[in-house]
């Protein structure tokens, strides 16, 4: 199976493909997400001195990260 990869690189070709992969990413995109969710809140154990405090950074960290990205952007 030979695929060319160059008429990708062409705008009239690569949005239709683009726009019927949507779904499938936003789909992948929330299942990763669920799953980090249940990691760091559910399975991560628990800080030796902060104890259950400490779970913010698996919010905090992410979302500091997007609103930085947001200015680039």
């Amino acid at each position: 199976m030979n695929i060319n990869w160059f008429k990708y690189s062409s705008p009239q070709t690569f949005y239709p493909l683009a726009g019927r992969m949507i779904p499938w990413f936003a789909g992948l995109a929330t299942l990763f997400a669920l799953a980090g969710l249940y990691v760091s809140f559910a399975i991560a154990p628990t800080d030796f001195q902060q104890g259950e405090a400490y779970r913010i950074i698996f919010v905090h960290v992410p979302a500091a990260w997007m609103s930085m990205f947001i200015y680039i952007v």
